[in-house]
């Protein structure tokens, strides 16, 4: 009875979730996300590959305005060309290890290799991860890792559109002394559209490189913890990828989203197909899952690819539209609170997070007072730009000291453009008061959601949540369905008894992603108490 009691209670506080809020004063309802085909029409009328699976944007030397309305739209993007004169542009596995062969790398996938031992090898561990040396591993003890096939995850083996072999990487940005990553370093080039001096910091500061053996080399679909998007630069060889948009999401559908995890949650319906070719560029954003093979160059050479990450434009337009299903990603939930919620306050301090409408009112009211400057409800990306220069106690200055003060000036202006454009929905680079007023209610929603729904996780109340969930249809586009099943974690956790707490506390759990929510959970502790 208690559960049930307890349940009851959750709907209770679900009707009075967000209870006076007033869904005619917004747009749209603030758990509303758009599907893949209204917000990506561009790349709806292109190729298709051999699958149907379309294309994503394709540009050729872009302009930077170009690159930049893409690139804050946030949708996949490939630019053709972006190799193009790069001194790497071209180089080989071999070509890696011959000028850098003291660099240790990672063999993804390696414990699948039939009889490895790794103590046949000059191994060493990072992160408490092996490496092994680019001038010497050779992983059968005879043929050197470049031109040696390993096989990919046996779990992988059920689709033959799945990676076959196993890649390498090589984390140039944090497992280099500073002498050797600055000669690794000196032959990078940042594209025409990224000239910065910002960008170009970032970019070379960022980066790691790919080796794929022999043919079918790549990585399981998954997604990575990174809040900012992401470059794949093809190197050498073409590789072929898929990508999907992390599905809609509710609690009750978490899933693991590291390698494979999305094929036995059995979400894994990929929207995008297509071969990025050498000197081309793949961006996305947080939170797209991809899947990458490689194709063998016709010369047999090992192929290559460069991963890297540039500052501005970030992807805010895409945060915006798909915050409800990114706020519960296993992998980029934590982002939320940690990198994104500066956009939707226009990083006025003091913005507190409430469900009740008239302090959220009041709080609109102040952030006009504070950045709008001539009071015509509109805030543009100059009046944005001279309040964050002038807002000494805005979070802002912390996130400058990410950059070299020579860049301050380029900083303030970039972030005032994102800043501007998370909010622009009709592409007039203004935040008009209607605009403001639904990404700060959308906001409030999406963060106390994640807040009330963990206090249920934490007492292992399935009931609780369920019923929390529901309550929130009403802001949502449709109804929440119900998942066929569950992550294995997440069944596990719900078979404690109700009012099991997982963590005795939830001051430094924001997300339920996992780095801060399941790889934290103490399983031996729990099986002791429910004994």
């Amino acid at each position: 009875g208690s559960a049930a009691g307890r349940g009851g209670g959750a709907t209770d506080e679900g009707n009075a979730f967000f209870a006076d809020l007033d869904l005619s004063s917004l747009t749209r309802p603030p758990l509303w996300e758009p599907t893949v085909e209204e917000y990506f029409p561009a790349q709806r009328g292109g190729d298709r590959d051999e699958n149907g699976l379309a294309s994503p944007v394709v540009l050729t030397s872009p302009s930077r305005e170009e690159f930049a309305h893409h690139a804050r739209r946030g949708y996949p993007i490939l630019v053709s060309d972006w190799g193009d004169g790069m001194a790497y542009n071209g180089w080989t596995g071999k070509d890696f290890a011959e000028k850098f062969p003291f660099g240790y790398m990672k063999a993804e996938y390696i414990s699948d290799m039939p009889g490895f031992n790794p103590k046949d090898h000059d191994m060493i561990r990072i992160d408490g991860e092996p490496r092994v040396k680019l001038g010497k591993f050779r992983p059968d003890g005879k043929t050197m890792w470049h031109n040696f096939s390993r096989p990919a995850s046996k779990r992988y083996s059920d689709d033959p559109l799945k990676p076959l072999t196993g890649p390498y990487v090589w984390h140039v940005k944090d497992e280099l002394s500073p002498a050797e990553k600055l000669l690794v370093q000196a032959r990078f080039e940042a594209p025409a559209f990224l000239q910065d001096g910002l960008n170009r910091a970032e970019m070379n500061r960022s980066f790691e490189v790919w080796f794929s053996p022999g043919a079918g080399s790549g990585a399981g679909a998954h997604n990575d913890g990174y809040c900012a998007s992401v470059v794949s630069l093809q190197l050498r060889g073409d590789k072929k990828w898929r990508k999907m948009l992390e599905p809609p999401m509710t609690f009750f559908h978490s899933y693991d989203e590291f390698d494979g995890g999305v094929y036995e949650a059995g979400y894994w319906k990929p929207d995008l197909g297509f071969v990025n070719h050498q000197g081309g560029a793949v961006i996305w954003p947080p939170g797209y899952l991809h899947e990458t093979k490689t194709f063998q160059p016709a010369d047999g050479e090992c192929g290559t690819a460069l991963t890297l990450q540039f500052a501005f434009p970030q992807p805010v337009q895409f945060l915006r539209a798909f915050l409800p299903r990114l706020s519960l990603s296993a992998e980029v939930g934590q982002c939320v609170a940690m990198a994104w919620s500066g956009y939707a306050t226009l990083y006025v301090p003091g913005i507190k997070l409430t469900s009740k409408s008239a302090q959220m009112r009041k709080q609109l009211e102040s952030i006009l007072k504070a950045v709008d400057q001539d009071g015509d409800e509109r805030v543009t990306v100059e009046e944005t730009r001279q309040f964050f220069k002038s807002a000494k106690d805005s979070t802002v200055h912390g996130e400058k000291q990410k950059f070299d003060p020579e860049h301050w000036e380029a900083f303030f202006q970039f972030k005032a453009e994102d800043t501007v454009a998370y909010h622009d929905m009709d592409n007039d680079l203004v935040a008009s008061k209607q605009e403001l007023w639904d990404s700060l209610v959308q906001w409030h929603v999406v963060r106390l959601r994640i807040k009330r729904g963990l206090q249920l996780v934490n007492q292992a109340d399935r009931k609780g949540l369920e019923l929390f969930e529901r309550s929130l249809d009403r802001l949502r586009r449709s109804p929440m369905e119900m998942p066929p099943r569950l992550r294995p974690e997440l069944e596990q956790l719900f078979r404690l008894p109700v009012g099991t707490r997982v963590f005795g506390s939830l001051r430094r759990v924001q997300s339920f992603s996992d780095p801060e929510f399941f790889s934290q959970v103490d399983w031996e502790s729990l099986g002791r108490q429910e004994l």
